[in-house]
């Protein structure tokens, strides 16, 4: 076979080459397109998703700021609630005996009245805090009920329940550290030596009378603290707990302020120490 010949064939294969690939080609796109079709990832169904999505992520926004909004009007419903007994509170503590004492258990009579768990009041120049402070049957039945017995986040000030009875060496109050203010939130003021230095007492009205504390420590702690062990602070062994937590020496009763600390560490305190 001449050159010429083996040239022309070689010419007709490569002529035959190219126009089959692109048939090629074209059949895997159709190929392909046909697939993509009947995908759930296909133009109309990513439409649909794109809109569950957009669905989804509205419900959750609409729910988040449901939440929001109800915590914020259950702050609200709490603080316009204390700011009432704290009305009632001033009206009480300007009667008068015949001898132009102030008469401070018609305070506590009243309290009592609007919830038999009421045990004092309690108040803190520089502070928002001013406020009645109940003792449950356990540690929990104060942490989001209000003193009137309403549900709330809030809470109230409470005693510890194992505080029962008169005289009693150690007392220990809780409260909510919450970001918008209230409760025992201003406890944090107190970690600055400044603010300590010049807001050191601690009035509690109870059975009558108004009983001044001195406050001795202020402190960052966690839930294994001595201050929480209440069987230290009997009677009996009250100058050995005193000692563990170095109070004054000349203290005969301590009061412990206690509140949560919002960093995210369930078991980080803020402790208030305080001796009379």
């Amino acid at each position: 076979m001449s050159t010429k010949a083996i040239n022309s064939i070689n010419s007709s294969a490569k002529a035959a080459g190219k126009t089959a690939k692109p048939s090629n080609e074209k059949k895997e796109r159709t190929k392909f397109y046909n697939i993509y079709k009947k995908s759930p990832f296909s133009k109309a169904s990513t439409t649909v998703i794109l809109i569950l999505g957009i669905v989804v992520f509205g419900g959750i926004a609409a729910f988040t700021a449901y939440l929001v909004s109800s915590h914020m009007s259950e702050l609200k419903a709490s603080a316009d609630e204390y700011a009432y007994l704290r009305g009632l509170a001033g009206d009480m503590e300007h009667t008068f005996d015949s001898d132009g004492v102030i008469q401070l258990s018609a305070l506590d009579n009243e309290m009592r009245a609007i919830n038999p768990d009421y045990v004092c009041w309690i108040r803190i120049d520089g502070t928002n805090i001013d406020y009645p402070v109940v003792r449950g049957q356990n540690n929990e039945q104060y942490l989001h009920m209000t003193f009137q017995g309403e549900e709330n986040k809030a809470g109230a000030i409470f005693m510890d329940y194992r505080n029962a009875g008169e005289h009693l060496p150690h007392i220990i109050i809780y409260g909510h550290n919450l970001q918008q203010g209230g409760m025992f939130t201003d406890l944090r003021r107190f970690l600055n030596s400044t603010f300590l230095s010049e807001h050191n007492t601690i009035i509690l009205i109870v059975n009558g009378r108004e009983v001044e504390f001195e406050i001795f420590s202020a402190r960052r702690t966690d839930i294994n603290d001595p201050a929480y062990n209440l069987d230290l602070a009997t009677q009996r062994n009250f100058g050995r707990y005193a000692n563990k937590i170095e109070a004054p020496l000349r203290a005969s009763q301590i009061l412990t302020l206690s509140t949560c600390v919002s960093e995210g560490n369930d078991d980080a305190r803020i402790i208030i120490q305080a001796w009379r």
